[in-house]
């Protein structure tokens, strides 16, 4: 669990200009020479390092998520938000033990109820996914008595996310969408997975052409969060969310890796800070 801080917070609105103004080989070519400067930066190989390390942790809570939710009771410490239920979808073959400090400084925050919503990513699609989450954000927005929610997807999750709220009705129930890490244009990464929803986060997939044709502007505010060490997301600025459409805040976050934007307590600050913002209520 790290406490490094963000080195860069850039948000930024999108333009009318375009989400392909540049090709993502070019993009490519761009991040090859960053990775190149970046051997003179000594932050980068902190930044590696600590991927490293909380890969292993991952791994290590890894089997937590194949057990039953413990019970847990609902415990704000300091300043509160306004109480709201929070779903968060976890990405390729992860679950829910991926969120396990997430969830926790969410509940801390006075949010909940946090329900995590796990699926089998090697074996499903990303439609089929998605609408498997549509039920479950019904249930949870009703149980909360609530009229919305906050929506945080990591990875792969953060497509499911967009996909739910974009063409399955999700608009109306969720007020926050959050992804991080989420390879919105496709990641070169994805040729390395197998099943089908691994296909569908290739670059120029009909499924990633798909998700451009329906996002229409909407009620629901868009936050992605995208890092310029995340070696899963190829190039990095893939996560970027830059459709027009959806006027989405992109916050860049500085070497920090794919896994660590999970464990990053600046990472987490900068969400639970976004999260005050009127705009998100």
């Amino acid at each position: 669990m790290t406490s490094e801080p963000v080195t860069t917070d850039v948000t930024r609105k999108v333009s009318a200009a375009g989400p392909h103004s540049a090709s993502l080989t070019g993009a490519l070519r761009r991040q090859t020479g960053a990775a190149v400067h970046s051997l003179f930066r000594p932050a980068s190989y902190l930044g590696v390092v600590r991927e490293v390390l909380l890969t292993s942790v991952h791994a290590t809570t890894y089997p937590l998520g194949l057990l039953p939710p413990l019970p847990f009771r609902h415990e704000p410490s300091g300043p509160s938000l306004p109480r709201r239920p929070v779903v968060l979808v976890h990405g390729w073959v992860h679950n829910r033990s991926a969120f396990l400090l997430m969830q926790r400084v969410l509940r801390r925050a006075g949010l909940g109820p946090v329900h995590p919503f796990e699926y089998p990513s090697v074996t499903s699609d990303l439609d089929q996914i998605a609408r498997h989450l549509v039920p479950v954000v019904e249930k949870v927005v009703d149980d909360a008595r609530a009229d919305s929610c906050v929506l945080v997807g990591h990875s792969m999750g953060g497509l499911v996310a967009r996909q739910y709220v974009q063409e399955l009705g999700g608009d109306r129930l969720v007020d926050t969408v959050v992804t991080m890490g989420t390879p919105h244009r496709g990641t070169y990464a994805a040729w390395c997975g197998i099943g089908r929803a691994a296909e569908q986060c290739r670059p120029g997939s009909a499924y990633l052409a798909q998700l451009e044709r329906t996002a229409r502007p909407g009620l629901a505010r868009w936050i992605s969060y995208y890092s310029d060490l995340d070696f899963m997301i190829t190039p990095a600025v893939s996560a970027k969310l830059l459709t027009p459409a959806l006027d989405a805040t992109n916050v860049r976050i500085r070497d920090i890796g794919h896994l660590s934007l999970l464990l990053s307590r600046s990472v987490l600050a900068d969400l639970l800070t976004r999260l005050e913002e009127p705009a998100a209520a």
